[in-house]
């Protein structure tokens, strides 16, 4: 008999003995697409609560610009000093985008969903981000890597 427990996100139907094996295979499936929608779900609203409006639209701005941009492999690194650099200035980006307000939550938002797109340490969240750039901020003589990341953004 179905029935949804706690902690499950899905209802499981009646594994008749014949049905089992194939029965368990579309639970889990089913299963693991409502955690993936949940997880988006949670992102979504959580970055929401966080940031004004001003700020929410600056961080769709930017996600859609280095969504596009950034079409080649990228390593964590190259990321890091990306989102370093952008903290530091926007001269990197193009003159349409330079007017955004682009504080550090903006962009742990952004690069969060970037570096989750480009399958680039996927277990990375929001504070990561934040502590990265507080680390940089940190540590003297650590500048970010403008001309790299203008490589990486296309924009030489």
């Amino acid at each position: 008999m179905g029935n949804k427990r706690k902690g499950q996100l899905t209802s499981d139907f009646e594994w008749r003995k014949h049905l089992r094996k194939i029965g368990k295979r579309f639970f889990w499936k089913d299963e693991r697409l409502a955690e993936k929608k949940m997880i988006e779900q949670n992102i979504s609203e959580f970055e929401t609560q966080k940031l004004s409006e001003v700020e929410i639209k600056s961080s769709e701005k930017l996600y859609n610009y280095l969504k596009l941009s950034i079409n080649q492999p990228v390593n964590y690194e190259d990321l890091n000093n990306l989102c370093f650099s952008l903290f530091c200035t926007l001269d990197i980006l193009p003159e349409n985008l330079q007017s955004l307000k682009i504080t550090k939550g903006v962009l742990a938002v952004t690069f969060t969903k970037i570096a989750t797109i480009k399958g680039v340490n996927k277990n990375r969240t929001e504070k990561d981000w934040h502590k990265q750039i507080d680390n940089y901020l940190k540590l003297k003589n650590n500048l970010p890597n403008h001309q790299n990341a203008r490589i990486l953004l296309g924009t030489i």
